[in-house]
């Protein structure tokens, strides 16, 4: 049996929080979920133990998920944290953005099965990048 990940998800719609976490949960993962990148960021600073894979929203207020991605990218101690960027579109530039960093990027779907289906996949691919 595969082992549990810790998750972080930030996005600001909480709907889209709710229903990622569901998915997420019901593949056998803990999803920590987050509104504010602000947050989240505390979060990772304070907390000894970090997330196995942190997915982001990239659009959000105040801090986006680039913006949050590169703050990722430039600490020591959170680096190594693969990080997946959840958008409902992506531009070409984007995902040209994605690829330089080695960052996955993951598009929301409204149907359960098939987001389930698109979350495990990107988690399998994490799994073979990480081993």
């Amino acid at each position: 049996m595969k082992k549990a990940k810790t998750i972080y998800y930030l996005d600001d719609d909480f709907d889209d929080l709710g229903f990622f976490k569901e998915i997420a949960e019901e593949l056998g993962h803990n999803v920590k979920v987050f509104s504010d990148g602000r947050k989240m960021l505390l979060v990772l600073e304070i907390q000894a133990e970090k997330p196995d894979v942190i997915f982001l929203d990239i659009h959000m207020p105040v801090l986006n998920g680039e913006e949050i991605l590169e703050i990722i990218k430039k600490s020591d101690d959170l680096k190594d944290i693969p990080v997946v960027m959840v958008s409902g579109a992506y531009p070409k530039k984007l995902l040209q953005y994605c690829s330089d960093l080695g960052v996955s990027c993951l598009v929301k779907r409204h149907n359960f099965q098939e987001f389930k289906q698109n979350i495990a996949e990107v988690l399998k691919q994490i799994e073979v990048i990480k081993a």
